[in-house]
């Protein structure tokens, strides 16, 4: 186990809160790398590596004693073994007859700190693994190995058979977020979840598993609010109830999508859902498909009239108003007569007729790839400002 800066300082400063004499921390090579005198950190300890070797407390009585060695007071140096390894030796400065009994608090914090960090490596190494077996099975599916994968799952407390629904985190970093980050990010969306069903698909997703479904859009709401103080740049995708492993793993293939698509469409917006996305997201892909000319083959006609443009206004604003012939009438800013008139003339140029529900379908559809895919996501005064 290798000590890093980070838990050698936490030691000193614990420590030091503790018994009010200074504390130094010397490494596995016998250098002191964190310590109450600052001016000593990066000095080798010649006691310490006697420490090392021998595996035993050494106390050095007076200032006699440590002059023998270099860089060296009086004081009480004892190892911390763990793994039958000397990982560190802990040594407090001071009169041994004074110190002695503050000593051995100071080496109980020492202690209790590193088993600490060994208990949050484990945690965090088994984590990873369950990480790594949900993103091997997201990759082979319904095969054997998926299927082992599975019972894998299962024992790590995560059981894709029961009620889940995927919450998909992009945090479009490329990568580059630091692991103290990312593990601070990990911590409190798992406080959130009230869960450890946190997964670190890779540096830049994180998966979360809901099990109480009918709180996800109260968990989605603190998730918002949390990486809002997080990052800049991110997006949470909202998938769909699973009951089956199959089913959640095509859910979060579906969030990657949605996404996708829903980021290059609305940048600003940050939580995306299949109620909003799903119908575009499919659309888009269909869109190299040659049924495709049909649709824009309405369009087309339409906009051989004089008042074609006018028209796909007229179009696109009562799509906006869910066919409500009063209040798309009212924001187009005509009579109800008028607008009626309008939908008749938009059905004998498309052949399509916008008072039946198929018909109106697929002149939304039509108008879908004729913008481009705005219809379905932009308000009303938006989709005007797109006509005109």
């Amino acid at each position: 186990m290798l000590i890093t800066l980070e838990l050698a300082n936490t030691i000193v400063k614990r420590a030091m809160g503790i018994i009010h004499y200074n504390v130094n921390v010397i490494d596995h090579r016998g250098v002191i790398i964190a310590s109450g005198e600052p001016q000593r950190i990066g000095e080798r300890h010649e006691v310490a590596d006697e420490v090392i070797k021998n595996r035993q407390r050494m106390t050095i009585e007076n200032a006699q004693q440590a002059a023998r060695y270099k860089n060296v007071q009086p004081g009480i140096n004892h190892p911390i073994i763990v793994d039958d390894q000397v990982v560190m030796v802990i040594g407090i400065s001071g009169n041994p007859a004074a110190i002695a009994r503050y000593a051995e608090l100071a080496i109980l914090a020492a202690e209790l700190l590193i088993k600490q960090s060994l208990d949050i490596r484990e945690m965090n190494w088994q984590y990873r693994i369950r990480d790594l077996l949900l993103k091997q099975y997201l990759e082979v599916g319904d095969t054997e190995k998926g299927k082992e994968i599975i019972q894998q799952l299962v024992r790590q407390e995560i059981d894709l058979s029961q009620p889940l629904l995927p919450l998909l985190i992009n945090i479009e970093t490329g990568g580059h977020l630091l692991g103290q980050t990312i593990d601070h990010i990990l911590n409190k969306l798992s406080q959130i979840l009230k869960s450890q069903r946190v997964i670190l698909l890779s540096n830049d997703e994180i998966l979360l598993i809901i099990t109480a479904i009918e709180q996800t859009e109260a968990t989605v709401n603190d998730v918002n609010a949390f990486m809002e103080t997080q990052l800049s740049h991110y997006t949470i995708g909202v998938g769909v109830e699973s009951a089956s492993a199959e089913i959640f793993r095509q859910s979060v293939f579906m969030l990657k999508e949605m996404i996708e698509h829903g980021r290059g469409l609305l940048p600003e917006q940050r939580v995306f859902n299949g109620k909003q996305f799903a119908f575009g997201g499919l659309l888009n892909e269909a869109r190299t498909s040659s049924f495709t000319l049909y649709f824009k083959q309405r369009i087309a006609k339409l906009l051989e009239l004089g008042t074609g443009q006018m028209l796909l206004n007229t179009l696109s604003t009562y799509i906006a108003h869910n066919a409500e012939l009063v209040n798309a009438a009212r924001a187009l800013g005509i009579h109800r007569n008028t607008l009626t008139y309008r939908l008749n003339q938009i059905k004998e140029a498309t052949s399509l007729d916008p008072f039946n529900f198929k018909e109106l379908s697929q002149l939304m559809i039509s108008l879908y790839y004729h913008h481009g895919a705005p219809l379905l996501y932009l308000p009303t005064a938006d989709l005007e400002r797109l006509e005109q």
